[in-house]
């Protein structure tokens, strides 16, 4: 494991990130041998006046590419809502009108509800799901065969009358921002978040070959790979560095580089009061997103108030996350 402590004269995070860019050769590293077998993770923190990295794994850094699984949700939200702004998409739009889907015929369900989870549409991501897409992903691993998955079970509710976490939600939003856009999914991310956020090392995968860099995930003992040489979705298909995640906070709650004003508010926005807007957890002054997906774990907090944040990106589907909230509570 290697740890890295960087102190700073001032203590925006935006000034933070340029410092830990630009000071990183000059950082002292304390490392200890790893086992080949060891989980690579790495650990990222600004904190006060302090920047904290702990790593593990062969030649993991901050630019070390990991699948952020959910935690991407938000990226899909932000490119969903400047879709809005620039008046390509409309919040109440009928979803059935903005795409054909099955899953969706017979439901009067805004595009809103997709955004929030509020659609009562059942899950695509099942055992079922999982299997199939390891075994024939050329098959499987599209976005309107996933859904078929769902396809065949009731809604849960009326849309808008409740919540319910499904990534059904977002393959769809996928679906609708490539309609409404004429471009792909991957395309789609690059114009509308990767680029406008400074992300240089973000791509959705399928979309290009994986780098020899991309941390080998861990399922139990297996070690995974071919899984995501098939393609993501809306719903957790970016897979993005340490570095590149922290931008993406800095330029939607921090610089607003992202979306405006208004449009920030509706992404926050909580209709059922359960702690949960658009692609974002909200907890006090908390927001952030937790992940996981095939052989990945990952999870992001950031302080509205403060600029403070953590993430943590770990190749190992089953692994612990909560250090983000431990390293903020430590404050």
């Amino acid at each position: 494991m290697q740890k890295m402590f960087l102190m700073a004269s001032r203590c925006s995070l935006r000034l933070q990130l340029r410092f830990t860019s630009l000071a990183a050769a000059a950082v002292i590293a304390f490392s200890t041998a790893a086992a080949a077998h060891d989980t690579a993770f790495i650990r990222y923190a600004n904190v006060g006046c302090d920047t904290v990295l702990e790593t593990s794994g062969p030649d993991v850094a901050l630019d070390t590419p990991f699948v952020l699984a959910s935690v991407g949700k938000l990226m899909t939200a932000v490119a969903v809502l400047r879709l809005v702004e620039a008046g390509q998409l409309d919040l109440d739009a009928a979803a059935d009108d903005l795409i054909d889907a099955p899953i969706l015929e017979g439901h009067d369900i805004r595009l809103r509800h997709l955004l929030t989870m509020t659609s009562g549409l059942p899950d695509y991501y099942t055992v079922d799901y999982l299997e199939d897409a390891l075994a024939n992903p050329d098959a499987v691993q599209r976005a309107t065969v996933a859904l078929s998955y769902a396809e065949d079970a009731p809604v849960l509710f009326e849309a808008g009358a409740r919540f319910d976490y499904s990534n059904s939600n977002y393959v769809l939003l996928g679906l609708i921002a490539e309609k409404a856009t004429g471009q792909s999914y991957a395309d789609l991310m690059r114009a509308e978040v990767f680029g406008p956020a400074g992300m240089e090392n973000s791509f959705v995968f399928g979309s290009q070959p994986l780098p020899t860099s991309f941390v080998t995930g861990h399922s139990g003992t297996e070690h995974v790979r071919s899984y995501y040489a098939a393609d993501g979705f809306g719903d957790g298909g970016v897979i993005a560095t340490a570095r590149d995640l922290a931008a993406f906070y800095v330029a939607l709650f921090d610089t607003g580089t992202l979306l405006s004003r208004e449009s920030l508010s509706t992404l926050m926005h909580d209709p059922i009061g359960v702690g949960y807007g658009m692609g974002v957890a909200l907890d006090g002054n908390l927001v952030g997103h937790a992940g996981g997906d095939y052989g990945f774990a990952a999870d992001i907090r950031f302080d509205l108030e403060t600029g403070d944040f953590a993430l943590t990106l770990i190749g190992d589907e089953g692994a612990e996350t909560s250090w983000t909230y431990d390293i903020l509570d430590m404050r």
